[in-house]
């Protein structure tokens, strides 16, 4: 797997802070070929949520196959991964980015470089929600969808807001018990020949694509700087839907 590009699915990874100790420590030991170079002139603020957020998402476009000029919607799109890949797919990618969240982080995507702003809780239901997409899309629907959000419900719709040939690239990983897509009919995904694609983080050599982004501004994220007597309140206000772009701990 690590010889093929592949290192994100090797069956012997691991993961710091979840399955080795070692998170929000003021210095780590690293193997050398998987450490980043930070290019010079980019503050380590906005270079911290470029290794998790950035990495994440430039993967997830890359997966998805769009093509300059195609419409990405993009889930979560306020959030930390969210708004870097509104900006990452407009910016850099030449993509025509449908946004959904909830309108209260609507100033910030739309900042970010979204053709389109959808508020989430304006629905009353799910087909209205759908509806609503695909006219946007120009009647056919996305011809790809980025769910960043750790929510069923965001993959339940938005499988049906793509175009024929559309695909659907899993980010988000809902929390409790594994539910499958709702709304993943095989004869839907058969006769519109819809793709459902998963992406975990990304590759070394996208990892030093996405901080060279960010060192050419393509990428200018919203980060909030906070100390670590600080994190238990982050952390509430992330849960409660109402945390924007990223927080980075400050460790000095």
């Amino acid at each position: 797997m690590c010889y093929s590009g592949m290192e994100t699915t090797c069956p012997k990874s691991t993961i710091s802070g979840f399955r080795t100790p070692g998170t929000f420590q003021e210095f780590v030991l690293g193997p050398a070929n998987y450490v980043t170079p930070i290019p010079d002139g980019l503050e380590s603020a906005n270079a911290a949520p470029m290794l998790c957020a950035g990495l994440t998402i430039y993967s997830a476009l890359k997966r998805s196959e769009a093509k300059p000029g195609d419409f990405v919607i993009v889930s979560g799109a306020g959030g930390g991964l969210g708004h870097v890949a509104v900006q990452l797919g407009s910016r850099g990618l030449g993509f025509r980015i449908i946004a959904i969240d909830r309108v209260s982080k609507k100033d910030l995507v739309m900042k970010s470089g979204a053709e389109h702003f959808v508020d989430m809780d304006e629905f009353s239901d799910n087909e209205s929600l759908v509806n609503h997409v695909l006219e946007l899309s120009g009647g056919l629907g996305a011809h790809a969808a980025i769910v960043c959000p750790a929510d069923n419900k965001a993959y339940e719709t938005e499988l049906l807001m793509l175009r024929p040939n559309g695909a659907l690239v899993c980010v988000g990983v809902p929390e409790g018990q594994m539910q499958a897509i709702a709304s993943a009919n095989p004869a839907v995904i058969i006769f519109k020949q819809l793709k459902i694609k998963g992406s975990a983080v990304g590759t070394r050599e996208e990892a030093i694509k996405t901080l060279d982004f960010a060192a050419r501004g393509i990428i200018d994220p919203h980060v909030t700087v906070a100390n670590m007597e600080d994190l238990t309140g982050v952390f509430h206000k992330m849960h409660g839907g109402g945390l924007k772009g990223r927080v980075v701990i400050d460790m000095s």
